[in-house]
């Protein structure tokens, strides 16, 4: 019963650690701090250090402070300077909201930092005419995000020295904070906020909770009270396990999605959401499919809600005897969060590569007195029917089976096609869809003994381990 291995190896991706590595391919994650480098003269350097950097007064991708994670990118620079000119600086970098622009003309080119971004990332290889190195670039807009940490090159080893002394003496000016290093994960942390360390459950051996690798082959604790078990039979009854599974709640695109107003729909999700119609209109939704609105608040589209309570207060003005509301499942594609009134792309987001716009709840925008949350998505194909939530009750019955009739007659067709990408099958254990031909995994569980899916939301046994 012996465990010949157990443990774990993480790549890390730098959004958690300060100056993190991360491949020049690699995307970066939005509020990261990453390395990265700049190119420089040496006169330039000098007031770098001292003065902190400025913004270009234009470039490629407009204004900021050009930076590379990519040292060879960096080495290039200035360019048509002499090697003996060239500085190349190690930086700091907190890259905040992060945009991908990756073609020429792109329709951000030049505006990504009117639009809410931070920093503007050029990945490798893209293509770009404007980059014929094919090396990776960031632009970033506010200089006081990019912050010098060290000497990477110098012409020679006297102004690598001069250099790397008035680096000293900008942190001491600065008052930086004291660095320690874990004893374990070999990480910098702040004086006074250490790591979290504890035993490895398998082995025994302290771990901090940071480590990106821990290997353990010795015999596991658990199975040396197994042992324990087996040898003494009153043990036995007192190690036995009441209770164990598990009960998950998805958020992901499995279809019909429950998620709360306030949480933010994930791109590519699919979601229950609802409408609020008369009843000839739901009739009609219902035989034809939704169309869009030709204006509102968020511009063209069909507007839903996650909120049924949203829902129920439409249409407007018209009696609540004639007010249905449709239950749908909605594919949200890309989604742009809207939360102030003049959002610069409150009546653009759809000619930005987004296909639907959230509005979360009580965010103040004027345009939503009621603080309910709101969705607008631009292609009706993403918006189905699927059930009536609420109905005046002489005509309750005859929705329902004209939206009964429309799932039969539709079965399958674009719709699941688009979500599932093919032919759809459902799992017989834990009942959701899943493609014809990539059935979902299935065991024995460890504790009863019972089979199960790796993707049942709930699963609890009381067998004796």
């Amino acid at each position: 019963m012996s465990v010949q291995f157990s443990g774990w190896e993480v790549v890390d991706d730098g959004a958690s650690f300060p100056g993190a590595e991360l491949g020049s391919s690699q995307t970066p994650q939005n509020r990261g701090v990453y390395t990265m480098y700049h190119g420089t003269s040496v006169a330039s350097a000098r007031l770098i250090i001292a003065n902190g950097f400025k913004q270009s007064s234009r470039g490629m991708l407009g204004m900021g402070v050009y930076v590379s994670r990519d040292r060879k990118k960096a080495s290039h620079y200035p360019l048509n300077s002499s090697h003996s000119d060239r500085v190349v600086l190690e930086v700091r970098v907190r890259v905040g909201r992060v945009k991908r622009i990756d073609q020429d003309n792109h329709p951000m080119q030049y505006t990504w930092s009117t639009q809410g971004y931070n920093t503007a990332w050029v990945p490798p290889n893209c293509g770009m005419k404007s980059v014929p190195s094919g090396l990776e670039e960031d632009c970033v807009f506010d200089p006081k995000r990019v912050k010098v940490v060290g000497i990477v090159r110098a012409p020679n080893a006297s102004i690598e020295k001069e250099l790397q002394q008035l680096l000293r003496n900008k942190s001491g000016k600065d008052g930086g904070h004291t660095v320690e290093v874990c004893s374990l994960c070999k990480r910098k942390t702040q004086q006074g906020s250490q790591h979290i360390k504890q035993q490895c459950w398998e082995c025994g051996k302290s771990i901090c909770i940071l480590m990106s690798k821990h290997f353990c082959s010795a015999t596991p604790r658990k199975w040396k009270l197994l042992r324990l078990q087996r040898e003494d039979s009153s043990l036995t009854a007192r190690m036995s396990l009441q209770f164990f599974g598990w009960e998950t709640t998805y958020d992901d695109d499995s279809p019909r999605v429950e998620l709360g107003a306030s949480q933010e729909p994930k791109d590519r999700g699919v979601y229950t959401m609802y409408h609020g119609t008369s009843v000839d209109n739901a009739r009609l939704i219902i035989a034809n499919g939704f169309q869009q609105s030709s204006g509102g608040m968020l511009g063209k589209g069909v507007y839903v809600s996650r909120d049924k309570k949203k829902a129920e207060r439409y249409p407007l003005q018209m009696n609540p005897s004639d007010r249905v509301v449709l239950e749908l499942r909605v594919r949200v594609g890309r989604v742009k969060r809207i939360d102030t009134d003049n959002h610069p792309m409150q009546y653009t987001w759809s000619t930005q590569g987004y296909d639907t716009a959230w509005v979360p709840p009580n965010c103040g925008m004027k345009a939503v007195p009621s603080g309910l949350e709101e969705d607008c998505v631009f292609d009706p194909k993403r918006v189905k029917v699927a059930a009536i939530a609420k109905a005046p009750g002489n005509v309750l019955t005859e929705l329902q089976q004209r939206v009964a009739n429309s799932l039969t007659n539709h079965s399958g067709g674009d719709w699941d096609a688009a979500t599932h990408g093919g032919a759809v099958d459902v799992c017989s254990l834990c009942k959701r869809k899943t493609l014809h031909g990539s059935q979902h995994i299935q065991q024995s569980c460890w504790g009863c003994g019972q089979n199960i899916c790796t993707l049942m939301t709930k699963h609890v046994c009381s067998g004796r381990v």
